[in-house]
């Protein structure tokens, strides 16, 4: 297969030169439920007549529209994620394949795997210089390892000579989409954003993109079924959950954010959204709500022996430690809000 961006082909900056991509707001939904279509792309109407090479080539269109979605996607989470703006759509591959940028994002939610003292040319003046060395593989197996560390199941790691040689980019950026949806579950990362029906890009991209994608045989991964195979391949561990969620509950009566934090952001406890600045008003709302419940529990139950109560009785399910913390997360934003419209 040959490759983008190597001798024999065009590189990846004439592919893509004088195309520009922008993307208008996206609904606050996971990356991967992808059933819209381009706004520069009209609908294959059941009724009009077209040949087999025309229905092939809107296919086509399509596939090239979904993934520069997906490439816009990964690239405006990983900035959340690293607060650094990066390249443009297009040039989002070509920026990867150093692995600097893929380790700083390692760096966000493994900083004890990965310090950015271990990033080779962190500052990229190497690559800058003279271009790609052997040495910049390193970044990419230090990303590897804070997959590893974070538990993403391995069937959607990319390998080396996907990246490096850029052998199959679609499956980096698919592994980018596995990685975020799974951080966001355990509460690590923010959403990525689902762009597909409002992202918009000009034809010449979309065209380009098309013949890029047709030219280097490069077949899409199945990014809406991202969500199904994690499913799959994380059985959920009910005790282990239930020992996560007892521990909430005990620490919470210590009245220390800091280790009901710790306790809330336990990957055992699958919760999602649980934000460090926050931690004070989820202590405070979280507590209350136990003392409530189990005040109520009480009353109802006055001559039950504590043995043969249900512990959940009085204590926060996990669903309620959840709507908990939304709630706190809710409502801090609607305050911050307010304080910038004063």
């Amino acid at each position: 297969m040959t490759t983008l961006g190597d001798g024999g082909g065009p590189s990846a900056t004439s592919v893509y030169s004088g195309v520009r991509s922008s993307v208008s707001g996206a609904s606050d939904v996971p990356g991967g439920a992808h059933k819209h279509i381009s706004p520069h792309i009209g609908q294959i109407d059941s009724g009009e007549k077209m040949d087999a090479d025309r229905m092939d080539e809107k296919r086509k269109e399509h596939m090239a529209y979904e993934y520069l979605c997906h490439l816009e996607e990964a690239k405006q989470w990983i900035e959340a994620c690293i607060e650094d703006e990066l390249p443009t759509t297009t040039e989002l591959e070509e920026a990867l394949r150093n692995g600097v940028i893929l380790c700083r994002l390692g760096h966000f939610y493994a900083p004890e795997i990965l310090p950015l003292r271990k990033i080779y040319d962190r500052d990229q003046a190497k690559y800058h210089a003279k271009g790609l060395h052997f040495k910049h593989t390193d970044n990419f197996n230090w990303w590897l390892r804070t997959l590893e560390h974070v538990g993403l199941p391995k069937i959607f790691y990319p390998i080396t000579t996907d990246l490096y040689d850029r052998k199959n980019m679609p499956r980096v950026i698919y592994c980018i989409h596995a990685v975020s949806l799974y951080l966001h579950k355990l509460g690590k990362a923010p959403l990525i954003e689902d762009l597909l029906g409002t992202a918009t890009f000009t034809e010449e991209e979309i065209s380009a993109m098309k013949l890029a994608l047709e030219k280097y045989g490069i077949n899409l991964p199945s990014f809406g079924k991202i969500g199904g195979i994690l499913a799959n391949e994380l059985s959920v561990d009910e005790a282990a959950v239930h020992a996560a969620v007892m521990a909430i509950n005990e620490v919470l009566e210590k009245e220390d954010s800091s280790e009901t934090l710790k306790a809330l952001r336990n990957p055992a406890a699958c919760l999602v959204d649980v934000l460090v600045e926050n931690a004070p008003r989820y202590q405070g709302t979280l507590l209350k709500e136990k003392r409530d419940k189990s005040a109520k529990a009480g009353a109802q139950n006055g001559d039950v022996d504590d043995s043969q109560r249900d512990v959940y009785e009085y204590m926060l399910t996990r669903d309620e430690i959840q709507r908990g913390v939304t709630e706190v997360n809710s409502t801090v934003r609607a305050e911050i809000a307010e304080e910038k419209c004063k």
